[in-house]
C-alpha cells in the first residue's frame, strides 16, 4: 500500500510540475505592452523559415464603425480596462471571399497587428504600414494572404490593417451624410495610431513607410497626395497600382449613375434624395448590403469592363476633405517623400484568367469581338488619343478577339488597367519640381512553382499582377490548399529574401540598395529629373538597370498611330 500511495505522490507532483511549467513557457510566450487605450498581452510565434518574432494582433484603431458611424468618417477608439488578449485576429471587414465564396466578415473590423522580432531593440526600428489591395471590395491585413514571417526578420517593424470596404467604406452620395473615403481615412485613422503607439513596440515613429498593391498600392498613392495624412509617414511603395488607374477612382456624377442610390433601388428604395438614401442604407444588414452590391448592382457590360462598384472619390462635401480641390492638380505636385512604384511584366492576365474576376469565356471574347468598345472603360473611352478602331488594331491588327488572342488582349488590359497610369506618374515624379527620389521596377521572375498562381488559379503564362506577394509575405492560405513553402535553397526563396531585403532597405534609407551585396547585387538608381527614358530595375534571378523609352513602349498609344 505505502508503495502504492508513493507511485500516486510521484503521480502527482509529477503532474503539477508539468502544469507549473506549462505556465512557465506559456508566460514565456506572452508579452505586455501599454499604449495609450490600455494594456495588450501579445504572443511569441515561430517564424515559418525559424527565428522567432512577437506578434500583437487584433488592436481597435478606431471605434466600430456601426450603427450611426456606418458610412461615417472614422473616430479614435475607446480605452479599456485590464489587458486585452493581442494573440488573435480581428475581424475582417464584411466582404464576398473570392476564393470561397462565401459572405465573411464583420462591420466591427477596424483592427490593425503589429510584428517585430525584438520588443526592446537598442535603437528604434523602422516602421512599414502595409495597405492590402483587392479591388476595394476584399482583403485584410491577417496571415492568410500577408504573414509577416519573412518581412519582420529583417529588423522592422510591420503593421498591417483592415479598412472598410465596398460600400461601407467608399459610399459617398455627395451630400454631408455620406461624403465618401470612409476606407481611406480609416487607414489614416490607423496611421495615427501608429504615430501615438508604435516606440511601444520598438518602433520608429519618424520613420515610417507605407506600402500596398494594387487598390493598396493607390490607396498608398493618395495617402501622398492628402493633407489630412502629411507627416503621418516618410517614404511610400505603390505596387502594381495608384490613384491615376481608371478603376481608381470615381468621378462625380448624376444620381442616375451614382452607385450608391442605384444600391438603394435595387434593394427596394427609388429615390435622388441623399438623405432618405442613407437613413435607408443605414437599415440594411452590412452583409446583404455586400452580397447585392457584389452580385447584382453591375451591369453585363460593366462587368466585362472589369469595373468596380465603389472607389475613391472627391469629397469636397466632408467638413475634412481627404482632397480638397481637384484630384489632377493634386497629382501633378507630385509625391514629395522618397517613393518606390512599378509593376509585373504581365499584369493583365491576372484580369482575364484568375479567380478574382473569374475566367473570361467564349461567350464573352465573342461579344468583345463584336463590339471592342465593350472592352474599353468609358473613362478611357472619353480620353482616347486614337480611335477605337485603331486601339483594336494596335492590339489585334486583323485577327479575331478569341482564346487564341488572349495574351494580346491580356496585353490590352494590362496597358489601360495599369501599364499607361503607373508611368504616368513616374512621368510626373520625373518632371515635378521638390518631388522625392521615385525609383521604378518591373518584377519579371517567371518561376515554374510560383504560389500566387497556384493559390488563385492563373492560367496564362506570364508574370501576373500580384504575383510578388508571394515573396513579400507568408500566405497561410497555402496550408487549406495543400501547397509547400519553397526549400529554403530555392531560386523561389532568393527571390523572397532578395525583395524583402530592398523593401526594407528602403523603408530603412529610402534607397533600396544602399549597398551592393550577394542579395542585391546592381545598384538601382532613381528617375533622373527632366529626362527622356525611364530607368528601372528589371527584378528578376539576375536583376538588371533597363530604360523605358518615351514613345516607344506599348502602352503609349499617343504614339500608336505611327506603329499600325
Amino acid at each position: 500500500m505505502l508503495v502504492g500511495a508513493e507511485i500516486c505522490l510521484s503521480q502527482l507532483f509529477f503532474s503539477r510540475y508539468l502544469s507549473i511549467l506549462h505556465l512557465q513557457i506559456s508566460i514565456m510566450d506572452r508579452i505586455e505592452v501599454s499604449i495609450s487605450e490600455g494594456k495588450l498581452r501579445g504572443i511569441v510565434e515561430k517564424g515559418v523559415y525559424g527565428g522567432r518574432f512577437v506578434a500583437f494582433r487584433g488592436i481597435p484603431y478606431a471605434k466600430p464603425p456601426i450603427g450611426e458611424l456606418r458610412f461615417k468618417d472614422p473616430v479614435p477608439p475607446e480605452p479599456w480596462s485590464g489587458t486585452r488578449d493581442a494573440s488573435k485576429y480581428g475581424n475582417v471587414a464584411v466582404q464576398l471571399d473570392f476564393i470561397k465564396h462565401v459572405l465573411i466578415g464583420d462591420e466591427d473590423c477596424l483592427y490593425l497587428n503589429v510584428f517585430t522580432n525584438d520588443i526592446n531593440p537598442s535603437k528604434k526600428r523602422p516602421v512599414m504600414v502595409w495597405i492590402h489591395g483587392g479591388g476595394f471590395f476584399v482583403g485584410s491585413g491577417d496571415s492568410s494572404f500577408y504573414g509577416p514571417d519573412y518581412i519582420v526578420q529583417k529588423d522592422v517593424v510591420l503593421v498591417t490593417l483592415n479598412y472598410r470596404l465596398g460600400v461601407l467604406g467608399f459610399l459617398n452620395l455627395y451630400n454631408k451624410v455620406a461624403t465618401g473615403n470612409q476606407g481611406l481615412k480609416d487607414v489614416i485613422m490607423a496611421l495615427i495610431w501608429v504615430q501615438k503607439n508604435i516606440l511601444k513596440f520598438g518602433g520608429d515613429s519618424e520613420n515610417v513607410t507605407i506600402f500596398g498593391e494594387s487598390a493598396g498600392g493607390a490607396l498608398t498613392h493618395c495617402l501622398t497626395l492628402s493633407p489630412l495624412s502629411e507627416g503621418l509617414f516618410h517614404k511610400a511603395i505603390s505596387q502594381s497600382g495608384n490613384i491615376a488607374c481608371p478603376w481608381a477612382f470615381t468621378e462625380p456624377g448624376p444620381s442616375s449613375t451614382n452607385r450608391g442610390f442605384l444600391l438603394a433601388k435595387k434593394l427596394g428604395k427609388a429615390t435622388d434624395d441623399p438623405k432618405i438614401a442613407y437613413e435607408f442604407l443605414k437599415t440594411i444588414d452590412a452583409g446583404k448590403l455586400i452580397e447585392i452590391e457584389q452580385q447584382n448592382l453591375l451591369t453585363e457590360a460593366e462587368r466585362r469592363q472589369y469595373q468596380l462598384t465603389f472607389s475613391p472619390t472627391l469629397d469636397n462635401e466632408s467638413s475634412n476633405p481627404a482632397f480638397p480641390g481637384n484630384l489632377e492638380t493634386l497629382i501633378h505636385r507630385g509625391v514629395k517623400v522618397p517613393y518606390l512604384i512599378g509593376f509585373t511584366r504581365s499584369e493583365g492576365i491576372f484580369v482575364l484568367k484568375s479567380a478574382f474576376f473569374g475566367h473570361i469565356t467564349k461567350e464573352d471574347l465573342s461579344k468583345v469581338d463584336a463590339d471592342f468598345k465593350m472592352a474599353v472603360l468609358p473613362k478611357v473611352v472619353a480620353t482616347l488619343p486614337i480611335t477605337l478602331s485603331e486601339l483594336r488594331s494596335y492590339y489585334f491588327g486583323n485577327k479575331a478577339i478569341s482564346e487564341k488572342t488572349l495574351l494580346e488582349y491580356a496585353d490590352f488590359v494590362g496597358d489601360e488597367f495599369f501599364y499607361r497610369s503607373i508611368m504616368q506618374i513616374a512621368d510626373i515624379q520625373m518632371n515635378s519640381d521638390n518631388s522625392g527620389k521615385t525609383y521604378l521596377y518591373q518584377f519579371s521572375y517567371e518561376s515554374p512553382t510560383s504560389l500566387m498562381k497556384k493559390i488563385i488559379n492563373i492560367e496564362l503564362p506570364g508574370v501576373s499582377h500580384a504575383e510578388e506577394l508571394c515573396y513579400l509575405f507568408y500566405p497561410e492560405i497555402i496550408k487549406e490548399l495543400g501547397l509547400s513553402l519553397p526549400a529554403s535553397d530555392s531560386e523561389d526563396y532568393k527571390m523572397m529574401n532578395c525583395l524583402t531585403q530592398m523593401w526594407t532597405d528602403f523603408a530603412k534609407t529610402g534607397n533600396p540598395t544602399p549597398a551592393i551585396t550577394d542579395l542585391t547585387p546592381i545598384k538601382w538608381t532613381p528617375l533622373k529629373h527632366g529626362g527622356n527614358v525611364f530607368d528601372y530595375l528589371n527584378i528578376d534571378s539576375k536583376p538588371q538597370m533597363k530604360t523605358f523609352r518615351k514613345g516607344e513602349e506599348r502602352w503609349d498609344w499617343e504614339n500608336a498611330r505611327k506603329k499600325l
